[in-house]
């Protein structure tokens, strides 16, 4: 009587693909809408902030209780803020286009 012996693979013991290629970057996950929006919500936030200072200050009643200092450094914060989000922004933006064939600008003809 014959038996059918099957060979199994062992797994582990099976090459493994590579992930990626060396000298390559992975393709960073798309930034997704909910930063955007905190992005938006921060600059409403702060403009709003602002905006008061400049209503308490322009009433005359605090006087020199220090507003105008905070009006300066809340308007450096929200700058500061702003470009050092969209330069992080950018440079995901940028990188995620760079190993995105369909995201990639196409070359303009001229």
């Amino acid at each position: 009587m014959a038996t059918n012996k099957a060979k199994r693979s062992i797994h582990l013991a099976q090459p493994q693909p590579q992930a990626q290629q060396p000298n390559r970057k992975p393709a960073l996950a798309p930034v997704k809408p909910h930063v955007y929006y905190a992005i938006a919500e921060l600059n409403a936030g702060l403009e709003k902030a602002i905006h008061n200072l400049h209503m308490l200050q322009s009433n005359g009643l605090f006087g020199a209780s220090g507003l105008a200092e905070m009006y300066r450094v809340l308007r450096g914060i929200h700058a500061r803020a702003n470009r050092q989000l969209i330069m992080a922004l950018n440079e995901r933006e940028t990188s995620n286009a760079r190993h995105s064939p369909q995201l990639s600008p196409e070359p303009e003809n001229h």
